[in-house]
């Protein structure tokens, strides 16, 4: 489809005309209508995502007397996942003429995140989003965000509130079994912040695999979720139990960035002497010294299927409380290898 050309933007009717809808019907998506079939809306929003159409949202809030504002109470966006999630909650948003709002949080406790949202109510968001990437009750968030329509990302709601989140444990065995099935019996682990849900379901996932290979648990330290973390976690390690592993999982791709760039300085093959496996395959992970074998978290997809169940909440179809877990894949690369001294293995692998 072309981008609409000449001076003037694109009209809601000429997105009708190339679609060979009538314009109440587009209007009716842009508007969030419960009345529009499924491969309706998708065909619209599309639509106008590749002519440039932008929604006037001062006359939607005078027609609808409803703003085109949603809110997103989540951690410090400074971190991959959650800068990655709100870029593709924003895009995701957008697409529906919806704006995203965001409250970060200073404190991960449910009266900071109740504070966010009253804030984001304030200023008009229709439905939250809710990302409090520690432990909650359920009951009480729920309580806590009140009758405004919301939905938890990396949260399990259980039959309190819809939740999407990510298999953290499949996600750290699927790397973790990949490291065995090459060899390697002394697996380290750089595991993350030991305060945050993630990082606790992610080294758990690490352990299983141990277990259920009859590994003992290697070395292990808790880092930061930054490469300065994962780069003084493992210069921690090359100095105390460098004899103590052939492997490191890195809960997350950062982490291994670090990692990866603290074996180098210390003159460690990757993965000749030493393999790398990450979590949540960063685009930037492919470009790693080496590219980086890592598990997936798919950030867009989870986008997408959140705010289709915000927005029918916010239109009052909510229908079930809905669940959600996305099953990561591995994204095998060259920063892992046989172990050293196995069969097939090799004390140095360089490419």
């Amino acid at each position: 489809m072309k981008n609409h050309s000449g001076t003037k933007p694109p009209t809601l009717n000429d997105v009708a005309k190339v679609l060979g809808l009538s314009h109440q019907t587009v209007s009716r998506v842009i508007n969030n209508h419960p009345r529009v079939l499924p491969e309706t809306r998708e065909r619209v929003l599309q639509a106008i995502n590749a002519l440039g159409y932008k929604p006037n949202q001062a006359a939607r809030f005078l027609a609808n007397r409803r703003s085109t504002v949603i809110g997103l109470v989540t951690d410090d966006p400074g971190i991959y996942g959650p800068a990655h999630a709100i870029l593709s909650l924003e895009q995701e948003a957008r697409l529906h003429g919806y704006t995203l709002m965001i409250f970060g949080l200073r404190n991960l406790t449910i009266a900071e995140a109740k504070a966010g949202a009253e804030q984001l109510v304030a200023a008009s968001a229709e439905g939250l989003l809710v990302d409090v990437p520690v432990e909650v009750n359920k009951p009480e968030l729920a309580a806590a965000m009140g009758p405004i329509p919301f939905v938890t990302l990396d949260i399990d709601g259980g039959n309190f509130f819809p939740s999407f989140r990510v298999d953290h444990v499949l996600g750290s065995r699927l790397a973790t079994r990949h490291l065995v099935s090459l060899g390697h019996t002394r697996i380290a682990g750089l595991l993350g912040d030991g305060v945050y849900r993630s990082s606790k379901l992610r080294r758990k996932g690490w352990l299983a695999e141990l277990q259920t290979a009859g590994l003992e648990p290697g070395a292990a330290v808790h880092t930061p979720w930054t490469p300065d973390g994962g780069y003084d976690a493992m210069k921690t390690l090359i100095k105390t139990s460098r004899k103590q592993f052939t492997a490191v999982f890195a809960a997350n791709d950062l982490i291994a960035m670090g990692a990866l760039l603290a074996l180098h300085e210390a003159g460690i093959d990757v993965p000749g002497e030493v393999s790398v496996v990450g979590f949540d395959n960063m685009p930037e992970s492919r470009f790693f010294n080496p590219p980086l074998t890592t598990a997936t978290s798919d950030f867009d997809v989870m986008a997408r299927e959140s705010l289709d169940i915000l927005f029918a909440r916010i239109r009052g179809t909510p229908g079930a409380v809905l669940r959600r877990m996305f099953r990561p894949e591995l994204v095998v690369r060259k920063s892992t290898a046989r172990a050293p001294g196995s069969a097939g293995g090799a004390v140095s692998s360089k490419r």
